[in-house]
């Protein structure tokens, strides 16, 4: 592995751990053990760096994943299949989203890359939900699908923000995650047709076995 993508990788790892605030560029490269000088060669400062990750996160691992509803994948899967991406997304990036507002603040370069990602997903969220209309999976007037988007990207993106405010202990792990799409699929279960219901509520329990599980072996 390159430097450089060394560099990336322990930021995130530390960044995770001791968060973003905590957390300078003499302690990513005593990490590395590596000079300070050498990281600077890659890097300008830790805006830098943390640019460059939510690079690697929005293009690499977000926007070229996004699923979409398709002959061999049944249309409930498909939204299970995003929950999936963006919580996992949100594990490891998960300082990101801790902070986001104050990153978003420091740097108006990583905002407008930011908006502009989202503007992306929030298209890609729209065309998941038409297409589940579409199968008769869902059932929602055409003047609600904005706010459905933004309800589905609200609980995405602060879900983990807003559980660390309202513990005492708010150790992230697998079962916040895990918490984070049920309230999805709580959101979703009144504009789930008939049809579609027993198959929501099968998705439903397996998500709530995974988070009992992962309480489990905290």
């Amino acid at each position: 592995m390159k430097t450089r993508d060394k560099i990336i990788q322990a930021s995130i790892t530390l960044f995770n751990e001791q968060g973003e605030r905590n957390v300078t560029t003499n302690h990513i490269a005593a990490h590395l053990s590596i000079s300070p000088g050498n990281l600077y060669y890659h890097f300008r400062n830790k805006e830098d760096i943390i640019l460059s990750i939510y690079e690697e996160y929005a293009g690499n691992l977000l926007l070229e994943t996004f699923p979409k509803v398709s002959s061999k994948i049944k249309p409930l899967d498909t939204i299970i299949l995003y929950m999936d991406a963006v919580f996992q997304m949100t594990m490891k990036f998960r300082f990101f989203y801790s902070n986001l507002p104050v990153l978003l603040e420091k740097s108006p370069i990583l905002r407008e890359k930011y908006v502009k990602v989202q503007h992306a997903i929030a298209e890609r969220v729209s065309q998941l939900l038409l297409s589940l209309r579409a199968e008769n999976i869902i059932k929602f007037e055409d003047e609600e699908l904005v706010e459905m988007v933004s309800i589905l990207r609200l609980i995405n993106t602060f879900w983990l923000s807003f559980y660390q405010t309202q513990n005492i202990v708010n150790e992230i792990n697998d079962s916040v995650f895990y918490q984070g799409v049920l309230k999805i699929l709580v959101i979703l279960r009144p504009y789930t047709t008939d049809a579609a219901l027993p198959e929501l509520l099968k998705a439903r329990d397996m998500y709530q076995q995974r988070y009992q599980d992962a309480l489990e072996t905290v």
